[in-house]
């Protein structure tokens, strides 16, 4: 087992059932999966919200999809032009010499197709955990929850993990997260760890799962953090 679990599964179901109340908005239900331009549209997408702010990513995401939304397309494009329209997203050499390679694998080991598992979405370059995970679960409309920063700071302070390596965090709240609760559990965990479990003085006096948080600190110099899923 790749994992540890600091919550028992009393604590972990009661944190799913508080914060499904507060945030009855986001379904539970699994959603239907986007069809396949959607879904390499998606994958490029979210290959460039990394470290990016989502209006950035907004703009970067037209002004690349209005040269080119196919794998087939872009690979047509040169550099330079991925560079210049990628630009607002931040990281743009990396982001688009990954999204050139991502491209050429795609067409050449998955007939232009985004492929539906996870060990396959993250053999392609500049895709890791997180990134994998954000679309199987909006993309494929799979029952996975990524960790970023928001959601790990959270699952830290409530000492539902003990490892300072994301990727162990992601293992964790996917494989200790009841199934009952996996359609909707991303979008109730990073909502509450903006909204409420802040970086800087988080709302702990009216939140609702205290009562199973071990409010923990979370003043760890990022030097110590383990971020291997910041794609």
């Amino acid at each position: 087992m790749n994992y540890t679990q600091m919550k028992n599964n009393n604590d972990i179901k009661y944190i799913y059932e508080k914060l499904s109340s507060l945030y009855p908005k986001y379904s539970n239900r699994k959603p239907k999966a986007k069809i396949y331009s959607q879904a390499y549209t998606s994958l490029i997408g979210v290959m460039l919200s990394a470290q990016s702010q989502d209006k950035r990513t907004a703009v970067a995401c037209n002004q690349l999809f209005s040269l080119a939304d196919t794998p087939e397309e872009m690979i047509k494009l040169s550099r330079d032009e991925i560079i210049e329209a990628i630009k607002p997203a931040g990281l743009y050499n990396a982001k688009s010499k990954n999204i050139l390679a991502t491209s050429k694998m795609l067409l050449e080991k998955f007939n232009g197709i985004v492929p539906k598992t996870q060990k396959e979405l993250m053999t392609l370059p500049g895709v890791g955990r997180k990134s994998s995970d954000i679309v199987m679960r909006f993309v494929f409309g799979e029952p996975h929850i990524a960790v970023d920063t928001h959601v790990f700071r959270m699952l830290w302070r409530l000492g539902w993990v003990d490892s300072l390596d994301e990727g162990k965090a992601s293992i964790t709240v996917n494989n200790t997260t009841p199934s009952e609760y996996k359609y909707g559990a991303h979008m109730w965990l990073i909502t509450h760890a903006k909204k409420v479990c802040k970086s800087r003085s988080p709302a702990c006096d009216p939140c609702v799962i205290r009562a199973a948080c071990d409010m923990r600190d979370i003043s760890i110099p990022k030097s110590k953090l383990r971020q291997n899923l910041n794609t």
